[in-house]
């Protein structure tokens, strides 16, 4: 299994490619690592300005683009730098970063410092058994499956939704991730005369996987990865990310949780993007199932953050992703515009598979 970057790492690099749409602030240096053709690099760089030209916070975005053959049905990858900060310092901030009324309505809505609330399962104290799949509630309190409240007082963020956040500094040098792309032939590079119908957009792509080094992340990738025992205790999983503050579901805001109660269960139940607490869903997440959490769910045309991508549909930000970062922390452009709902169409070679490896503690 591939192992993903799991902690910031201080790597220096030559960033030479400045990647700036005229009306925005954020701002991507993009290298070339090894292996990418020009046409790849011309099209990270206009994957980033469809980034750039939606949010203008700013600070500079440091990506290291790289090429090699991947796994059959991957054509993209992406290795994202984590921190992890106190929820008090997370919510802290995200109430100064208010601009929108998603922004006032999901802080609102946030559960008190120092510590939240959230269904788990798979862990190795599960009150249900060893790593049972049956959830419960952690409070962070103590009582049975509750070892420690450190993962319900820790977020773990990307560098690049950190510096968003004004946590780190929006210039801070070093690498915030790594994105690769497979060598083999699928990819359609010129989006202005449509894309082939044996292609796929690689612009799209790119768009996707920047999408998860700027925060698109869920952290029930990392539970589902330690479910086999003896697995983990609850404590020791302080993997939940900004993404997953507005992760609910109807169960963990129904009896024995409340509003702004998260679901951070490795199951099949629907779970869902929320901006007031989880009373009323945005657009449904991946359950893990098939297709990694840190995804929307397949097959329903939500946005370029979808896991799967079919040859010959040109792939569209959509309401629903630009909705998604603005809570966790992204300064939109224009804050609420009428919007036409942009997604994909169709299940073809996945996207990303962004493999999170076991985590020893």
């Amino acid at each position: 299994m591939m192992h993903h970057t799991l902690q910031r790492v201080a790597v220096l690099v030559a960033l030479t490619t400045g990647v700036q749409a005229a009306s925005a602030q954020m701002t991507f240096n993009i290298t070339n690592g090894g292996g990418a053709s020009p046409q790849m690099v011309t099209g990270m760089a206009d994957a980033a300005a469809l980034w750039s030209a939606r949010f203008n916070d700013p600070v500079t975005i440091n990506i290291r683009l790289m090429a090699s053959a991947l796994p059959a049905g991957v054509i993209g990858h992406t290795d994202t730098f984590y921190d992890p900060y106190s929820y008090t310092s997370v919510r802290a901030a995200l109430v100064s970063d208010r601009k929108t009324a998603a922004d006032l309505s999901s802080v609102n809505a946030l559960q008190a410092a120092p510590a939240f609330s959230m269904l788990i399962n798979r862990t190795a104290n599960n009150p249900d058994g060893v790593v049972s799949a049956t959830p419960y509630f952690d409070t962070g309190l103590g009582g049975a499956g509750q070892a420690g409240p450190e993962n319900n007082s820790t977020v773990r963020m990307s560098s690049a939704n950190a510096k968003a956040l004004s946590l780190i500094p929006g210039n801070t040098g070093g690498l915030d991730g790594i994105i690769t792309f497979t060598t083999t032939n699928f990819f359609d590079f010129n989006r202005a005369d449509g894309i082939a119908a044996n292609k796929i957009d690689f612009v799209g792509v790119a768009a996707h996987e920047i999408g998860h080094l700027l925060g698109f992340t869920s952290g029930v990738d990392i539970l589902g990865g330690n479910s086999a025992a003896p697995g983990l205790n609850d404590n020791q999983l302080k993997y939940v990310t900004t993404l997953d503050l507005f992760r609910f579901s109807a169960r963990s805001i129904g009896e024995g949780g409340g509003v702004g109660v998260i679901d951070w269960a490795d199951d099949d139940f629907a779970k869902y993007l929320s901006v007031d607490g989880g009373l009323t869903p945005v657009a449904e997440f991946s359950t893990g199932a098939v297709y990694e959490a840190s995804h929307w769910k397949n097959g329903l045309g939500l946005g370029i953050m979808n896991p799967s991508a079919s040859g010959g549909i040109l792939l569209n930000i959509s309401e629903n992703d630009v909705r998604a970062f603005d809570v966790i922390g992204y300064d939109r452009v224009v804050p609420e515009p009428s919007a036409v709902l942009l997604g994909l169409v169709g299940a073809g070679l996945a996207m990303t598979r962004r493999r999170i490896g076991r985590q020893q503690n």
